[in-house]
């Protein structure tokens, strides 16, 4: 019972820590989309674009509307106390506490971590999900413990219609190369759990299967009209074929997120959301089955990739949302209590020079947290266990498999960078702390021999 309550304190620590930006700020980071979310767990709507997910879990932790600390609160929670069983994993019963807590304090000041989890977006729950993953495949738990980071994988997947393909992806490559990347004790148990997360993969897909329908045709266009795609195949079939969108092939937005949200796009021009569907079907199979754009694909997905491993600041769409935003009227109307912290916070009033330092800052980190754990790995290969290499491919599988899943089929932008860069200085972290359990380990037993 001491040790539980001593681990939850250090969880709770760990949140704290978690929320530094949002401290900094003097309110939860909020996107354009965070109004979204809002309305639809407030009002019980599900957006035409997004799973409703997010919206309840927003309701559910601000307390029904009492305020949106709780949210963020509840995230950092969440978070410190996956990051913890991370460190345990790796270093043990007896030093994963101040180590977890160490951990957690450097990613706060070095890495985007901490502005993800302050944000009212459901961003952070992609790496939630894959230490989930992580966890459940490698560890040895209760089944009250596994029971729970089964249902907050199944609520993480939930969260984004992009987590569906990046986890099945994921699940799959897992399976495949299981006799590689799994340990072989328990081996017919890990068998069992990929398959029970891949059906929870699969079952996730009822909580967004209406937005997945209305919406999944128009983010790929998009996607398609960044990469010059559409403009090619519309150059080549307008003569013969009367799409709605013709009347504009000269003039569409150079960026995914314009063509979808801009008010005067030619998307909203010709039907938006609802009228659009069958048309981009068309285009996006004429595209997909014809050599020309198939090369075109494949040359753009690899490059959006680059370019999405490559974005990963903060800051970008956080801007400032005062009196006449939607999203300053929703809070106004449902969070009443926040509203003074809301207009007073750094952001809303456009005071947030001391993050362009750390934009500046945060490649350093990245670069420098791969050098050294490149070299880690070559000089110290005999002392780095097999649970931290597996771990380590994990992470850098889906780092890379979210950043092709938003670059092909979205855009790529920093937010969706910044959500999944940090678990590169946390595989770092880890495996220090790994090598130095290791060396504590040995010194310990040599003590014993040498006082017997």
């Amino acid at each position: 019972m001491k040790g539980n309550f001593k681990f939850l304190i250090f969880v709770f620590l760990g949140a704290l820590c978690l929320m530094l930006d949002a401290f900094c700020n003097g309110f939860p980071i909020v996107y354009s989309d965070t109004s979204t979310y809002i309305a639809s767990g407030l009002e019980l709507e599900t957006p035409f674009d997004r799973p409703i997910t997010y919206g309840l879990f927003l309701r559910f932790f601000s307390l029904n509307g009492l305020s949106l600390w709780f949210v963020i609160f509840f995230q950092t929670l969440i978070l410190s106390y996956l990051i913890f069983m991370m460190v345990r994993l790796v270093t043990g019963e007896k030093l994963f506490l101040k180590s977890g807590l160490l951990a957690i304090i450097i990613l706060s000041l070095f890495s985007g971590v901490s502005w993800t989890v302050s944000q009212l977006m459901p961003d952070i729950f992609t790496a939630v999900a894959l230490l989930c993953i992580t966890l459940i495949l490698l560890g040895t738990f209760t089944r009250k413990t596994l029971i729970f980071l089964y249902f907050l994988f199944f609520i993480s997947v939930a969260m984004h219609i992009s987590h569906i393909l990046l986890f099945g992806l994921i699940l799959t490559a897992l399976f495949s190369l299981k006799k590689y990347v799994l340990l072989k004790k328990n081996y017919p148990n890990r068998n069992m759990q990929i398959t029970v997360l891949f059906l929870l993969t699969i079952v996730s897909v009822l909580t967004m299967g209406s937005a997945i329908s209305k919406s999944k045709n128009a983010f790929f266009m998009g996607a398609m009209i960044e990469h010059g795609i559409v403009q090619s195949y519309l150059s080549d079939n307008c003569g013969t074929r009367q799409y709605k969108l013709c009347a504009y092939k000269d003039s569409l937005p150079d960026r995914a997120y314009k063509f979808l949200w801009n008010e005067k796009s030619p998307f909203y021009k010709i039907g938006g959301w609802k009228e659009t569907k069958n048309e981009f079907n068309e285009i996006i199979v004429g595209t997909l089955t014809q050599p020309k754009y198939i090369k075109m694909h494949i040359k753009e997905s690899l490059k959006a990739t680059l370019q999405q491993l490559s974005q990963f600041s903060i800051g970008e769409g956080n801007g400032s949302f005062m009196e006449g935003t939607l999203l300053h009227d929703r809070v106004k109307k449902y969070f009443p209590c926040d509203l003074n912290s809301y207009n007073s916070s750094k952001q809303n009033q456009s005071k947030l020079g001391l993050f362009n330092f750390l934009n500046s800052l945060f490649p350093i980190v990245i670069v420098l947290s791969l050098l050294l754990l490149l070299f880690l790995f070559i000089k110290y290969t005999k002392i780095i266990n097999r649970y931290i290499k597996i771990i380590t491919g994990i992470f850098f599988i889906c780092i890379l498999l979210n950043a092709w899943d938003c670059g092909t089929f979205a855009n790529a932008i920093n937010r969706l960078g910044c959500k999944m860069i940090w678990l590169i200085p946390f595989t770092t972290t880890i495996v220090l702390l790994n090598i130095i359990y290791h060396n504590r380990k040995k010194e310990n037993t040599e003590d014993i021999q040498h006082q017997e």
